[in-house]
């Protein structure tokens, strides 16, 4: 008892000196909070009292772009497919039966070199001079029109060296269209072969640029019953104009049958043609068939 009488008697605040009673040395809820000053309590009372959540700030401004990340490793090699042209092929183009003698040949291709449309082109072969070809198409493309409303005919002519040795000037295909004439001179016929040839041979082993068939080279109709005609292939061959106002001199015009490309009976020939024009078609000639496109 006199140590506590004592104890209480010699420990007084007064004794105490300021900062030496820490937290650790204050018993758990020894201390009411009525003991604290008020300005103590406000700040404890208000220390448990959540605020209501802010409004959303505003978004921030994007950041800048980061760097390019490092490439992917190569993906697996692809399959290998045959290229198309893209687009249907003519129907009713092929050899021309009735106009091929011998062991002449129309083969569609790819080259020689790089033809003017596309790919490929139509290869040619005459292996003598009684040979003959010739490819075309008698069913529709031109068929059944008249041959006055023709204002564009040409093509391209891959020509060698081989085809225009000494002797064999103008060895070149032609253009022939087969027609019901309807002429004056004679009116009984009801067919034609208006033929194109062109005016010299072109480069050798190059393609030779589009051959305006209305501008160069002559026409004329074949077969000796029109020979010393006015527009005769055999003996008076004509312009493109020519033939034109001589066929338009009847009541009625003269009507396409059919159009084709040809070679023989004259030399032996090997080289290739493509982009055959009439007006705004360009029979484009392709390994995979012929096809229409625009000059």
């Amino acid at each position: 008892m006199s140590g506590s009488a004592t104890a209480g008697a010699l420990i007084t605040s007064a004794k105490i000196k300021d900062g030496t009673i820490q937290s650790k040395d204050i018993k758990k809820g020894t201390i009411a909070l009525d003991r604290l000053t008020p300005a103590t309590q406000k700040v404890v009372k208000l220390a448990g009292t959540v605020s209501p959540a802010g409004a959303t700030g505003p978004t921030g401004a994007t950041g800048a772009t980061g760097a390019t990340g490092a490439a992917g490793a190569d993906g697996a090699p692809g399959t290998t497919v045959q290229p198309s042209p893209g687009r249907d092929a003519l129907a009713n183009w092929g050899l021309m039966n009735r106009n091929t003698i011998g062991s002449a040949s129309a083969i569609l291709r790819t080259g020689p070199l790089k033809p003017p449309y596309g790919t490929g082109s139509l290869n040619l072969t005459v292996g003598a001079s009684t040979d003959k070809v010739a490819f075309g198409d008698d069913v529709d493309s031109v068929a059944g029109g008249l041959l006055h409303n023709v204002k564009q005919v040409g093509f391209n002519i891959f020509t060698t060296g081989e085809n225009g040795k000494p002797g064999a000037a103008k060895n070149m295909p032609s253009i022939i269209f087969e027609i019901n004439p309807n002429s004056d001179d004679l009116p009984a016929e009801t067919y034609a072969s208006l033929v194109y040839v062109p005016a010299d041979n072109s480069k050798s082993n190059d393609w030779s640029g589009y051959i305006d068939a209305t501008k160069t080279g002559t026409w004329g109709l074949s077969g000796n019953k029109w020979n010393n005609t006015t527009c005769s292939l055999n003996t008076a061959s004509c312009t493109w104009d020519q033939v034109q106002t001589y066929l338009d001199r009847a009541g009625d015009p003269a009507t396409i049958l059919s159009v084709m490309v040809s070679k023989g009976r004259d030399n032996a020939w090997s080289g290739a043609i493509d982009g055959l024009r009439v007006n705004d078609t360009v029979f484009d000639f392709e390994r995979e068939g012929v096809f229409s496109t625009t000059p």
